[in-house]
């Protein structure tokens, strides 16, 4: 089992190029499944002879919220079509599919509108280090001004940028699945990149080819961590005083970026391809974000009763 998994485990991040969180996820899930069927039945899952009586026995004693279920059926799903089409298992049909997916509340995306994104940027600034202030404050305008991930940041190197009469453009960015795509910069991100590169160059490792480096201590040239970024940004929001800073994640700062297009007047198309989603459906949260938008239409109706 533990050497099928591994296999599994390669395929996941070297085939379809899986984050390490949804690689994480999968194997637990397919585990969980694997121990409950095993005390169930008290012998290890014969994969092909699993069905989706066995799957909803499974889900109904869990007593799982819809969002949990949902991804547990994604994983084990994903484990199925892996054992048919990799291992070449007997495999004659997903069992999944026999299993109805809950139906997800619809939740609007929580962002920061973009006076509150100035805040941010204004208490990053403002640090008693300058050195630390222009890093943090350069960090956040960019993740802002660009909608990236922010993995996809942090893995930029000097490669992935291209120039206009020696300024930032746009840069290449690999995402989700390995699917690269070209965003062109805002001007806040412009500014950012530019000012961030300026002192990145200066000093810096000279051979290190990420962007977002140390540029000094023993783990100059080194890329940032996540987790630095995102203790980082809380630590900011709260000198900002934004309301429920501690909940303010990196991802807030690109639901913020698509949610201000959209309040700008962006069509939905554009925004998908700047996002770098796959399906126009993901995007679709943020049509729901512009209600200021809906007022002005609502209003732009000729008053018949006047």
């Amino acid at each position: 089992m533990e050497e099928l998994l591994a296999r599994f485990k390669r395929y996941l991040e070297l085939e379809e190029g899986r984050t390490p969180r949804t690689v994480r996820e999968y194997l637990s899930d397919v585990r969980l499944f694997a121990a409950w069927f095993e005390g169930r039945h008290r012998r290890p899952p014969h994969w092909e002879e699993v069905g989706s009586a066995h799957l909803r026995s499974f889900l109904a004693e869990r007593s799982a919220s819809p969002a949990r279920t949902t991804r547990l059926l994604a994983g084990l799903g994903k484990w199925f079509k892996y054992l048919g089409e990799v291992e070449a298992l007997p495999i004659l049909k997903d069992p999944t599919e026999g299993v109805k997916r809950p139906k997800l509340p619809k939740r609007l995306p929580t962002y920061l509108t973009p006076p509150e994104v100035g805040r941010l940027l204004e208490a990053a600034y403002k640090n008693r280090s300058p050195r630390q202030g222009l890093r943090d404050w350069a960090l956040l305008a960019f993740l802002y001004g660009t909608g990236l991930r922010l993995s996809e940041a942090l893995s930029l190197t000097y490669k992935d940028v291209t120039y206009q009469d020696g300024i930032p453009h746009a840069v290449r960015v690999l995402g989700k699945g390995n699917k690269e795509r070209v965003v062109v910069l805002s001007p806040t991100a412009q500014r950012a990149l530019h000012q961030w590169l300026k002192h990145r160059n200066l000093e810096g490792h000279p051979t290190s080819p990420h962007l977002w480096s140390h540029t000094s201590g023993a783990r100059k040239g080194q890329p940032f961590p996540a987790r630095t970024v995102q203790a980082m940004l809380k630590r900011v929001a709260k000198k900002a005083g934004l309301k429920e800073w501690a909940k303010l994640t990196p991802h807030k700062l690109r639901h913020s970026y698509a949610s201000a297009l959209m309040e700008a007047g962006r069509g939905i198309d554009e925004v998908k391809e700047l996002l770098g989603h796959a399906s126009i459906a993901t995007t679709q949260i943020y049509v729901h974000v512009s209600r200021k938008r809906l007022e002005e239409a609502a209003r732009a109706l000729p008053d018949v009763l006047g």
